[in-house]
């Protein structure tokens, strides 16, 4: 929450998931559909997988026909946050997730607005109603527990994001048919009893014909469809390394200013604004 809003209702849960997971379990669209479809509001978006800055939800509390219009202002390996306006000034939805010493993750919702002890803050608390909204947290909370639970064990996808400073490598995908020509990062499924960088050397070996040196993580993780999780590596090509399109269609060196010129896949896409940082923290200094 930053100073503008007052964190007026937070509620806490301790997941047996790895942050990340749940970063990406509060970010989807669908769950939050369906747990506020429960308590009679309802919620609009054009999108229907996983939430990214910029993005944007109308939430309709029913019965009384009020909407406000909540945009992503940040969604990341700690969670989201949204802010918006409507028949409801400066409200603020977040979920904040924190790794725990034991491995397990702290997530903690808040639901802010204007101060209530001035007017227009005491109209928010009675059109909002706090009863409605301390039946929502904890709902919420269940939710998200069962899903990151569930995926804790899915399968793994490991993207490289391999980059020299100034550009990264984006990989042209030529099958399958609903996929062809649009753009990724290269990487591949990890394999029983192989850890993540290793799969994702093996990967790049195969799909590129060359030798890169993985860093650390990239944003949260991602949810593909049937259920498998999309994790992103930030990743050097080795000394001499020459890569090549072995298994796509083209592959590309671009800067940020050219990321929108790409129809990326839809899950590589949520992680460019972290991308984005990786190349602003590395970039030579002029």
């Amino acid at each position: 929450m930053t100073d503008d809003y007052l964190p007026t209702l937070r509620g806490t849960a301790l997941i047996a998931a790895p942050c990340r997971t749940v970063a990406a379990v509060v970010a989807e669209v669908g769950l939050l559909r369906a747990t506020l479809r429960r308590f009679g509001v309802r919620v609009s978006a054009e999108q229907s997988g996983q939430l990214g800055v910029g993005h944007e939800l109308l939430i309709t509390l029913r019965p009384l026909r009020c909407r406000i219009t909540l945009r992503v202002a940040t969604a990341d390996e700690t969670g989201v946050v949204l802010n918006g306006s409507g028949c409801l000034p400066r409200v603020l939805l977040s979920a904040t997730a924190t790794p725990t010493e034991d491995g397990e993750t702290l997530l903690t919702y808040g639901i802010g607005w204007l101060p209530p002890g001035s007017r227009v803050g005491g109209w928010l608390d009675l059109l909002l109603g706090r009863r409605l909204v301390l039946r929502l947290l904890p709902a919420l909370l269940a939710g998200v527990r069962q899903r990151a639970v569930g995926l804790a064990t899915a399968p793994v996808v490991v993207g490289a994001v391999i980059h020299d400073g100034a550009t990264v490598l984006a990989a042209q995908r030529d099958h399958p048919p609903a996929a062809a020509g649009r753009w990724e990062f290269p990487g591949g499924r990890v394999e029983d009893g192989e850890d993540e960088p290793a799969a994702l050397v093996r990967e790049c070996r195969e799909e590129l014909k060359a030798e890169i040196e993985v860093g650390g993580r990239l944003g949260p993780d991602l949810v593909l469809p049937g259920n498998s999780l999309l994790r992103l590596y930030a990743a050097r090509l080795a000394r001499g390394a020459q890569p090549v399109a072995g298994e796509h269609r083209a592959i590309r060196w671009v800067s940020e200013a050219q990321f929108g010129g790409l129809d990326w896949l839809d899950a590589d896409r949520l992680v460019l604004p972290a991308v984005a940082a990786l190349l602003s923290d590395t970039a030579d200094p002029a």
